[in-house]
């Protein structure tokens, strides 16, 4: 399967530039041949939304994800893109959009764990999907729930062959996305894909360190702090050491507390 990850900055607030930056992430990754392109989080407005939350969310079949539908139809490619929701509850949240080949919506995954200061303006997603596409079984993450491990390991037993985390990470806590995404790989044998923006809002410098890393922890493409769109070749069933099996070695029944 090829992998492209968009690693850029957006500004803050300002959907139609961030939508020509997607415009264009969208068609080079075409032109790569990819099949799935994957976006930071809040992506579409910037991260720091806060008090325009109610200005700035967009239903899923609002304005800007109805372009990027298209744009994937136009293009065929799958795509994950951080935007924030307004629910039917009348709830914000931090979601990804996974929009499919065809245009359509495959569905959203809702932030379960949400950080700092975001609990005063978003609510906590409630459930843990694993979407099944012609590219396979596929589980989406953002950010915080990276430093969760029951998130990732559920997505695993769920089927899930590959996790996609979208990210909006900033110093000083760029070791934890680069040693916690690596973790959640190995542990559960699943190759993981982790896009992280770049850019600052206020005093929140966002770190980049984009990677896709197999399902032996094996980092297979790494963005650094630099600016771009990658694409990659990413195997989704590699095997891996027969003599560590930490699925099918699991003792269940001593770990319900």
């Amino acid at each position: 399967m090829q992998v492209t990850l968009a690693q850029l900055t957006p500004k803050l607030s300002e959907k139609q530039h961030n939508l020509l930056l997607i415009r264009e992430a969208i068609a080079k990754a075409s032109k790569e041949k990819s099949d799935i392109i994957i976006f930071p989080e809040l992506f579409l407005t910037g991260y720091s939304v806060g008090e325009n939350i109610s200005d700035l969310a967009e239903v899923t079949n609002g304005p800007s994800l109805t372009e990027i539908k298209k744009l994937c139809r136009k293009h065929s490619i799958f795509a994950v893109v951080g935007f924030p929701e307004k629910g039917d509850d009348g709830n914000y949240y931090i979601s990804s959009a996974f929009i499919n080949e065809k245009g359509g919506l495959q569905g959203v995954y809702r932030k379960v764990h949400l950080f700092d200061s975001e609990k005063k303006y978003f609510s906590q997603g409630t459930e843990i999907p694993v979407f099944d596409t012609p590219l396979g079984k596929i589980g989406l993450m953002i950010c915080f729930d990276v430093e969760f491990p029951e998130v990732a390991r559920a997505l695993k037993l769920k089927g899930a062959d590959l996790i996609i985390i979208s990210n909006a990470n900033m110093v000083p806590y760029e070791v934890h996305h680069h040693i916690y995404a690596k973790s959640r790989a190995m542990e559960n044998e699943i190759p993981v894909i982790i896009c992280n923006r770049l850019g600052s809002e206020g005093e929140l410098n966002f770190c980049g360190d984009s990677m896709v890393i197999n399902s032996d922890g094996k980092v297979l493409l790494s963005m650094g702090n630099k600016e771009g769109v990658k694409t990659i070749g990413l195997p989704l069933h590699s095997s891996t050491d027969p003599k560590l099996g930490y699925i099918a070695k699991r003792r269940r029944e001593l770990y319900s507390v």
